[in-house]
């Protein structure tokens, strides 16, 4: 008697989830209550340290600390989110790649934090931005990142948390620019991931004809996504729709070597609201959801 074979099955689509970030409303300072308004749209949110929040997070007493960490868990569990944390990285002490031990010190000591309050949460990811250039090599550069990150390792083995370098975007000189290669080798000689910033790495590959190429090359590493709508290759970044670039299709490329992550709107640009942001990135994710389904079908 022949076996019935069954029919062979057509392999899910891997498509990043769309979601969103706190700093797009500048981070005020009623961080539980934004937190709230934003889970009431996204699954996926990013908490960014930054500004009013970071004033009042890092600031607070013990005791206020609790309570903000307390309403946030809340949150976090209430609506089922999938939370991840970025690091400060505007200001002093932002600076892992310093040439200064005492700056440097205290680059760690705020990432430090950063991580601390992502083990309170309950939340697995922590990005961080590298630093400033000072006009010196890359792989100066990357052995003193290295070196910063070794500072962290006893607190990152005690608390399972994941750090996730942000790679940096051209028209910026100040910060430092990793190629894709660097980024590999780092997140491979310390354990960690990245965050990719899709517009910052088509403000860096699409003028040199190789976007395609770098994405493929840095897609294993991805943890987080950051995403928004740019014009030609200018690094500001614009409410999805308003730009040029083919962020649905990077996207679709993106899922296609296997990310499966959430993809944040994230940074705002002068001369556009905090709700343009947020219209446009629901109508795209509305679309975006709608074309799996069919796809996935």
């Amino acid at each position: 008697m022949t076996a019935i074979q069954e029919a062979p099955q057509t392999p899910a689509v891997t498509r990043p989830r769309i979601g969103f970030s706190t700093n797009i409303w500048d981070n005020p300072a009623e961080i539980v209550e934004h937190l709230e308004f934003l889970a009431g749209h996204f699954t996926d949110l990013e908490f960014e340290i930054a500004e009013e929040a970071q004033e009042v997070l890092f600031g607070a007493t013990a005791t206020e600390y609790e309570k903000i960490v307390d309403g946030m868990r809340q949150v976090i569990e209430t609506h089922g989110l999938d939370l991840s944390v970025h690091a400060a990285w505007y200001g002093p002490h932002t600076d892992l790649c310093s040439p200064d031990e005492d700056e440097r010190s205290e680059s760690v000591n705020l990432l430090r934090r950063a991580v601390h309050l992502a083990a309170d949460l309950g939340v697995t990811r922590v990005t961080y931005h590298p630093g400033y250039q000072s006009k010196r090599s890359n792989p100066v550069l990357l052995d003193v990142l290295r070196s910063s990150l070794d500072r962290l390792q006893p607190l990152l083995s005690r608390t399972g948390i994941l750090l996730c370098v942000e790679n940096m975007g051209a028209n910026r000189p100040r910060y430092v620019v990793f190629e894709p290669e660097e980024h590999i080798a780092l997140c491979e000689s310390t354990g960690t991931a990245l965050t990719l910033d899709v517009p910052h790495l088509a403000t860096v590959h699409l003028p040199r004809g190789d976007y395609k190429e770098a994405l493929e090359a840095v897609a294993p590493y991805v943890q987080t996504a950051h995403i928004s709508d740019i014009k030609g290759f200018d690094h500001t970044h614009l409410p999805i729709g308003e730009g040029d670039f083919d962020l649905w299709g990077s996207l679709e490329l993106l899922g296609s070597f296997g990310y499966d992550g959430a993809a944040v709107v994230e940074e705002f640009a002068r001369g556009h609201k905090p709700e343009d942001y947020l219209s446009r990135a629901l109508d795209f994710r509305a679309r975006w959801e709608a074309a799996g389904a069919e796809a996935g079908a």
